[in-house]
């Protein structure tokens, strides 16, 4: 009896085994589907219109791994206009992962024949990776005063059948250039266009300093529409106050003035200070000293 169950275990043990094995076979399987699931190409392709006269793309390379999105650094491309006999730049990704491409004069023909432009992505001898689709577009900025109370207007307008029609329920930024970008020239950060492609907005950003003359720029942006890209507009108006600078400002006592610019109050708590840590040592040094010659006498 006791041969016959041996042959049993040994089944039994061999299939539990078996039954392991596969398990971690499709596991590491699973994991290496997903690794290779996870590491994947992304590329963007962006198009700008800077003052309706200038245009240009930006192309953005990177590649999703199973913890994070890493730009492809050095990577060559080539972007065409429409098909790949129009070459419109061969293109070398930065650091970030990104590339500039601006539309050649060659292409000036060909860019305004239509008012939809395809532009395709190669990247060597692969097939075609990215294509983007574009609408002509262009912003106008029109301004009025009126009680001393400043409106802006911004129009946006599409280009169809070779005649520029107003293009409706376009969302855009509307207001005052600054370093940080865009500061709302009324209440609400975006504002978007009606039947006539227009949106109109109170300045109520009063008194901003400007230039020299009291000048800064207005600015109207359209951001990565799915119809007409990006769209950049600026123009000058002359509603800012003339920085006033005064040379005798820094001469004046201030905290933040330096030297024998600085406020008395704080001279004389840095003086009180450096007094009271030198007095303090001074007389534990002659402390020290009085010590040590009391000392000396107790010893005689």
């Amino acid at each position: 009896m006791k041969n016959l169950n041996m042959p049993m275990k040994k089944y039994k043990y061999n299939l539990v085994l078996s039954s392991v094995l596969l398990l971690m076979a499709w596991s590491v399987d699973v994991v290496a589907q997903g690794k290779a699931a996870a590491d994947k190409p992304i590329f963007k392709l962006s198009y700008f219109n800077v003052n309706n006269s200038t245009q240009y793309l930006v192309f953005e390379s990177l590649m999703r791994t199973e913890h994070s999105v890493l730009p492809q650094i050095g990577k060559e491309y080539e972007i065409f206009l429409g098909d790949t006999s129009a070459l419109v730049a061969k293109i070398i990704t930065d650091k970030h992962g990104k590339a500039n491409a601006v539309i050649p004069p060659s292409l000036k023909q060909a860019w305004e024949a239509s008012s939809q432009h395809i532009f395709l992505v190669k990247e060597g001898d692969k097939e075609l990776i990215s294509d983007y689709t574009i609408n002509k577009a262009k912003i106008t900025i029109d301004t009025t005063t009126a009680d001393t109370v400043h409106s802006i207007t911004a129009t946006v307008q599409t280009l169809k059948d070779g005649k520029w029609v107003p293009a409706a329920d376009v969302e855009m930024k509307l207001g005052i250039k600054r370093l940080g970008g865009i500061l709302p020239a009324g209440d609400d950060e975006t504002l978007t266009t009606d039947s006539s492609g227009t949106v109109t907005t109170e300045l109520k950003k009063l008194n901003l300093p400007g230039d020299s003359k009291g000048n800064y720029l207005l600015m109207a942006q359209v951001e990565d529409n799915d119809l007409y890209g990006n769209i950049i507009v600026e123009k000058s108006v002359p509603w800012g106050t003339v920085p006033h600078y005064n040379a005798d400002f820094f001469k004046e006592r201030h905290l933040w003035s330096t030297g024998r610019h600085a406020p008395l109050w704080l001279v004389s708590m840095a003086l009180f200070i450096m007094i009271t840590v030198w007095g303090t040592l001074i007389y534990l040094v002659f402390q020290i000293i009085k010590i040590k010659k009391l000392g000396v006498g107790k010893i005689a």
